[in-house]
């Protein structure tokens, strides 16, 4: 377990210093591979379900389930994932992720394919807990001072992995059959599976006690969601940060769902063009992370962060106004390039802020947050665009963004709020 207060002392996770490059290494790599089969996943059934039904609302209930899934996760499993070690949760997950599209391309193969297996699909391979796993692993595996560099160098190399995911996806749905995609998909994730193996983790940071072990899971649940509580709650900043979250996660969720119709219908595109468009943003992405980790010190001002949240607001709104291929590509390239600054940083002060014996709860605490605004926003979405048309569905979730976020960074300004100095009282 990590000592927050003498990092010197340690147990298990540092142990073997020899071992921090390997476990990282293989953390990273699986990583890589782990995102590239779940971007294309998510591409190639969006994609057949669009093929099959020809509708919006089909492609909304599809993000929804999803949304819905991983929200049922955080809430009944996330407040044990401290109880266990994390690569193990991260091999479950990746072993039904591999079995489901193993599954559905076998299906697809043999005829079978009606909309419900695409459903069934992408809800059991979003009912996983790899994300929320792998991001509590990573502050145990590297050093506390490397921590932003580490932290933006995989943050930046995964969204690189979105971009050759996509356009890769794309092409793959123009020359390759549905089902043999598929099953190369469950290759995919059964090789993750294989890096996490390599993967050496110590025990569990919290350790159940002999009372808390004969009065049953159910009460474990209900300690392990009360400690959780009271250092998320405890501290304004952690509940600020996933509040803004939330709010650009309401956006991106009623955005999202309607890629493929807005690509298709308002830029006149096709699967090639959607892989492009979809690419843009993880191309950006990866030029913030190099820039943010350039940044000296622990985090940037407050006003900075949100200040990228802001552009990130008015690339909405910019997209609702072109009808090119080439002006939407710029504007989902600014948007990426802004959003590190908001991102990493965010992550690292929940890594310095929270204990290393409750900081999976937590961190599930904050994507509850996100999730539950998750599925408020693909409902709105696939209203907003089957009544009044995906451009203004861009332009109001663009307007929302600007206006929530540019209330914070007047706060930032009125009050000259600097998150560092709380960071400061963390060493």
């Amino acid at each position: 377990m990590i000592n927050r207060q003498n990092p010197e002392q340690a147990e298990g996770d540092y142990a073997q210093p020899r071992q921090w490059p390997q476990n990282f290494a293989w953390l990273y790599a699986d990583q890589l591979l782990s995102m590239f089969a779940g971007t294309c996943g998510t591409f190639i059934l969006s994609w057949l379900l669009y093929e099959v039904t020809g509708s919006t609302v089909a492609m909304g209930g599809l993000w929804l389930i999803s949304f819905a899934s991983q929200w049922g996760v955080q809430l009944l499993a996330g407040p044990l994932i401290d109880r266990w070690k994390r690569t193990a949760v991260m091999k479950l997950s990746e072993a039904v992720r591999a079995a489901v599209y193993l599954a559905a391309g076998l299906m697809w193969i043999a005829g079978e394919r009606q909309s419900y297996i695409l459903y069934t699909a992408s809800w059991i391979s979003s009912f996983v807990m790899y994300d929320l796993a792998s991001g509590a692993l990573l502050p145990k595996l590297v050093r506390p001072e490397e921590l932003t560099r580490k932290n933006a160098w995989m943050s930046g190399s995964v969204q690189l992995m979105r971009t050759l995911a996509f356009p890769l996806a794309g092409l793959g749905v123009q020359v390759l059959e549905p089902g043999a995609l598929l099953l190369i998909l469950s290759l995919l994730f059964a090789g993750s599976f294989l890096c996490i193996c390599c993967i050496r983790e110590g025990p569990p940071a919290y350790a159940a006690s002999p009372e808390q072990g004969r009065s049953g899971a159910g009460a474990a649940w209900f300690g392990q969601v009360r400690a959780g509580w009271r250092v998320f709650s405890g501290n304004r900043l952690l509940v600020a940060l996933a509040m803004f979250v939330s709010v650009t996660s309401f956006g991106v969720a009623a955005t999202q769902a309607m890629y493929i119709p807005y690509v298709s219908e308002v830029l006149g595109g096709g699967a090639a063009e959607y892989g492009w468009f979809t690419a843009a943003f993880p191309c950006g992405y990866v030029l913030g992370s190099w820039a943010a980790g350039r940044i000296k010190g622990t985090s940037p001002m407050l006003g900075t962060m949100l200040t990228a949240l802001l552009t990130g607001g008015a690339t909405y709104v910019g997209l609702s106004l072109v009808r090119s291929l080439p002006a939407a590509l710029v504007i989902e390239l600014a948007a990426g390039i802004a959003m590190p600054f908001w991102n990493v940083f965010s992550s690292n002060a929940f890594y310095r802020l929270v204990p290393e014996q409750v900081l999976g709860q937590v961190l599930s605490m904050r994507l509850l947050l996100v999730k539950f605004a998750g599925p408020l926003g693909i409902l709105y979405g696939t209203f907003c665009a089957a009544a009044y048309g995906i451009p203004r569905l861009f332009l109001t979730v663009g307007l929302l963004i600007m206006a929530v976020t540019g209330i914070g960074v007047a706060w930032t300004m009125i009050f000259r709020h600097n998150p560092a100095g709380e960071l400061r009282k963390y060493p």
